[in-house]
């Protein structure tokens, strides 16, 4: 009954937020607020007791900013009702996990990318989980996890492991299928898809390339000698169905953005359902009768929804925080303070991101950082423009969760390897992250640099 609940509870929010979004809704943001206060309620106890205790903990340290700064108590209520924007892009990309699961041509080009032989491995591995994980999300890291399941030889398992997690996080530069581009576009208002998309992709072509120069220098020679691998090239039909399912879905979300001028999150939250419902029915793998392959994709997801507490409770709990602590700290104190002790802009750019690393190595999400950040941090006050603080937010996202291991990638690679994820983040990670956050650093500073001729 309380699962019933729960599942009811979720699909309110999303509702809510797509009709606030289309139409004039009295009253949306003290209902959503209520809803997902409600849902946290009831799924707090069945959450992993870490992610319990750091979800709770920030809401309580928001409600309590906002009671210490005598600031009006509706604002805790507009900060839960905030998290509805992403529940409802976790309740979009549930919906693609599942058909990209079972498509044949996905699995079809799985087999192609981990059989590859040595030498082109890396770049087939960390690519193809980049492109795949850029629309599929953790479906396309799941679906190459395999090769890395099967390894035996302890350096070219972390090898791999190394290449799926840099191409899969370094698409959520750019990306609009992650929950990075959300939280930064929510967090800083003026910001557009557009305005960012191009310099993620250089900044996520850079990092592979980056983490494959340091695999072949520090690890290669390490490895063991490979099984032999035999070849599975893929088909030119089962290239066009994968080109023809990613490259649709997108063109579907982002015109329906362009054309109906909605939010990523509410075009996600309307076009994901019906396109996986479609994609699912397609494969008759899944049923014999085309309602029963209908029945079988809603009643897995909906299964499914009470499972999205771990990130509702992080993504609500950063919200209420940020909005919480925004109070406490006014703007233009922070201004002066920043132009007397950090007055180098490319200074401030750099500490900002190291610290995103840090925070991220003692076990918080990047999400806390970023509703801060456009809280008491905005583009103005730091002294760039939007998008120069919007890539570098993106442009750090995934690094930082490299190094925690907490964040969802660490802990499902941590499953499929056996590995602990204190290892994988805190041993393995280090210093590729220190790299790509460098790295990153310098792309930033050199293109605002740039950008002031």
């Amino acid at each position: 009954m309380i699962t019933g609940l729960s599942i009811s509870v979720y699909l309110l929010i999303v509702f809510f937020g797509i009709a606030s979004s289309l139409m004039s809704v009295p009253y949306t943001a003290p209902i959503v607020a209520a809803l997902i206060a409600s849902f946290l309620i009831l799924e707090v106890k069945n959450a992993p007791i870490p992610q319990a205790m750091v979800g709770m903990g920030l809401i309580l340290v928001g409600m309590i900013s906002v009671y210490v700064s005598g600031t009006d108590l509706n604002i805790i209520v507009e900060g839960f009702a905030r998290g509805k924007t992403f529940l409802m892009v976790f309740f979009a990309v549930m919906w693609i996990r599942i058909p990209a699961t079972d498509s044949p041509s996905i699995r079809a080009t799985r087999r192609m990318i981990v059989n590859q032989p040595p030498g082109r491995r890396y770049m087939y591995l960390a690519v193809g989980v980049h492109l795949l994980g850029s629309v599929l999300n953790l479906a396309g890291l799941s679906l190459l996890s395999a090769m890395v399941e099967r390894q035996k030889d302890p350096v070219l398992r972390r090898r791999m492991v190394s290449a799926l997690m840099i191409g899969f996080v370094s698409a959520s530069a750019w990306s609009p299928f992650y929950v990075a581009m959300v939280v930064v576009m929510l967090a800083i208002p003026t910001l557009e898809w557009v305005d960012v998309a191009g310099w993620g992709v250089i900044m996520a072509a850079l990092a592979i390339i980056l983490g494959w120069l340091y695999d072949r220098v520090a690890w290669r020679k390490l490895s063991g000698e490979s099984a032999p691998i035999k070849p599975a090239p893929l088909s030119m039909s089962n290239r066009a169905k994968v080109i023809g399912v990613l490259t649709s879905l997108v063109c579907l979300v982002m015109g329906t953005i362009e054309l109906v001028h909605l939010s990523l999150p509410v075009a996600l939250a309307m076009i994901a359902p019906p396109y996986s419902i479609i994609w699912f029915a397609s494969n008759p793998e899944n049923g014999l009768a085309l309602w029963h392959r209908v029945k079988k994709i809603i009643t897995q997801v909906l299964i499914s929804v009470p499972g999205l507490r771990n990130e509702a409770l992080i993504f609500v709990g950063a919200t209420v925080f940020g909005v919480g602590v925004s109070t406490l700290i006014p703007a233009t104190d922070l201004t002066q303070w920043l132009d007397n002790y950090i007055p180098n802009v490319d200074l401030r750019i750099a500490l900002l991101l190291y610290g995103m690393l840090l925070i991220g190595g003692i076990g918080l999400h990047a999400v806390i950082v970023v509703i801060l950040v456009g809280e008491v941090l905005p583009p103005e006050v730091i002294g760039v423009p939007d998008w120069i603080l919007g890539i570098s937010l993106l442009g750090m996202w995934g690094v930082s969760t490299m190094v925690n291991p907490y964040s969802g990638t660490c802990l499902y690679l941590s499953r499929v390897t056996g590995v602990s994820p204190f290892v994988i983040a805190w041993r393995w990670n280090p210093a590729v992250t220190f790299l790509l956050t460098t790295l990153t650093i310098l792309v930033i500073i050199a293109v605002r640099n740039l950008a002031l001729f």
